[in-house]
């Protein structure tokens, strides 16, 4: 695998005011703000200890260089699911809380003072672990579960239209259905690489696969087959950030560190991938500022940033990141 040459230069920003931070969060833009919020953590234990995980209804902006603020919570705790940021808002597109997988979708939007937070259209089923790109103004989702549980994974897309504030059934993936995946959309091609898929485990329950196969969509050529990732790659920042006309892969779990407990897990791999559309070419794109898995990316201020996400499986963090080319 080639070396990509062109490396990104990393800048920390403000901490999320939560001393644990989050796996799972919403992140997008909306009247230039930062907006984060959803997701879930282990405020009382250890997931080691048998603490229980607890989803959040906390939403938090960055205006600018001021520091997060506080907003009004959302109707719900809920995380896991994808975001989207469109002209009208930050698209919070399903999720799961501790009651199940959730079809609901909201949109928030910052007024300068406050996040105002709208119901829109549901999704057509409950989905939590999917991932969403944006194109031609119209939310692309793909993927996930309908279920926790990690028991099916959908090879379906679903098209959303804010302008109607209806959904409709997309061309489904031509192959394994996959969650944790990543999703990007450049022009009028959407992306979705790696993630995990399922197979026949032990006990009659399905057991992961993990996946290195990449697609992509338009509807010229409907889905098409892509050069395979360089090894696997599922659960990094999505959607996935493209700087330069290609899409970086930053970090996420690499399927390399297994039989570890949680309490004794080395944390996540800190390598990044690159694909570069125009010749169909992957390269390792270098090391990243964190090792983070589960977690979202949203550009702001020409940057790629990527809000706390799982150090390790169960340890959780509250720092935010931005990656922009050097």
């Amino acid at each position: 695998m080639e070396k990509e040459q062109l490396s990104l230069e990393w800048k920390q920003l403000a901490d999320l005011p939560d001393v644990e931070g989050f796996a799972g969060s919403y992140a997008g833009v909306s009247n230039g703000a930062l907006i984060v919020c959803g997701g879930a953590n282990f405020p009382e234990k250890p997931l080691w200890e048998g603490g229980p995980k607890r989803w959040t209804d906390r939403i938090y902006v960055l205006p600018g260089n001021d520091g997060w603020k506080d907003a009004t919570p959302l109707p719900k705790p809920l995380g896991y699911g994808a975001t989207a940021t469109l002209p009208q808002g930050v698209m919070l597109i399903g999720g799961s809380n501790a009651d199940g997988a959730l079809a609901d979708c909201y949109m928030l939007t910052w007024d300068g003072s406050d996040v105002q937070c709208k119901a829109v259209a549901p999704l057509p089923t409950t989905l939590t672990g999917h991932a969403a790109a944006v194109m031609g103004g119209k939310v692309y989702v793909q993927g996930g579960s309908v279920a926790p549980g990690e028991q099916d994974a959908e090879a379906r897309m679903w098209v959303y239209d804010p302008e109607a504030d209806t959904w409709s059934d997309g061309e489904p993936m031509p192959c394994r259905g996959r969650f944790l995946q990543q999703m990007a959309a450049i022009g009028h091609t959407i992306y979705v690489l790696g993630g995990i898929g399922l197979q026949p485990g032990d006990n009659g329950r399905m057991a992961r696969e993990m996946l290195t196969d990449a697609w992509s969509w338009s509807a010229e050529t409907g889905w098409r087959r892509l050069a395979y990732l360089p090894h696997y790659c599922g659960a990094a920042p999505t959607p996935a950030p493209v700087i330069g006309g290609r899409i970086y892969l930053l970090g996420g779990d690499d399927a390399t560190v297994k039989g570890f407990t949680p309490q004794n897990h080395p944390g996540f791999h800190n390598q990044s991938l690159c694909y570069c559309p125009g010749s169909d070419t992957w390269y390792d794109a270098g090391e990243i500022a964190v090792a983070r898995a589960v977690l979202p990316c949203a550009v702001w201020n020409g940057m790629a940033v990527i809000v706390n996400g799982e150090q390790r499986p169960g340890k959780r963090s509250n720092q935010v990141w931005g990656a922009r080319m050097r």
